[in-house]
């Protein structure tokens, strides 16, 4: 493992990476920016960036859609999400999430100051009116916050 760098990619790009490499959701809709990781120059992980759901959106908060890394790079995910946070924060945004399911640890998140914020209620997305497809996941997720947002702030009490 040689030296770890970052550096901006096309949300394009960054969607063709996570299609190939993420564990359990390789399709994600949407991303407004995005991170790479590199390892002396080869792409070990991608981070990608979007609106949050729709009830947030309106505070200014953006949501961390995906993080993909290579098995065996270590302190892969936590140096994305603190690159995701730091730009989130120099764009102004109010706040920073994203969501894990219930059996992962969150062990990167933590170390990279995210402030766990409860649990979501879960469930499908399509209503009557607007019919989606069912959630591949649908069980109830954590919430997890960039450390300076507001309701970070709240959650630690």
């Amino acid at each position: 493992m040689g030296t770890l760098t970052h550096r901006p990619i096309s949300v394009k790009a960054a969607r063709k990476w996570i299609a190939q490499t993420h564990r359990h959701l390789p399709q994600v809709q949407g991303g407004l920016w995005a991170v790479q990781l590199l390892d002396d120059g080869e792409i070990v992980g991608v981070a990608l960036v979007g609106h949050p759901a729709r009830v947030w959106m309106a505070d200014h908060v953006l949501c961390v859609l995906r993080v993909a890394v290579c098995e065996g790079v270590p302190n892969g995910c936590s140096k994305l999400l603190g690159a995701c946070s730091r730009a989130a924060r120099a764009l102004g945004a109010s706040d920073l999430v994203t969501y894990t399911l219930p059996t992962e640890p969150g062990t990167s998140l933590r170390a990279a100051g995210y402030v766990f914020a409860g649990m979501t209620d879960g469930g499908d997305h399509g209503r009557a009116s607007r019919p989606r497809q069912a959630a591949l996941f649908p069980q109830p997720k954590q919430r997890w916050l960039a450390p300076w947002g507001e309701r970070a702030k709240q959650a630690r009490g």
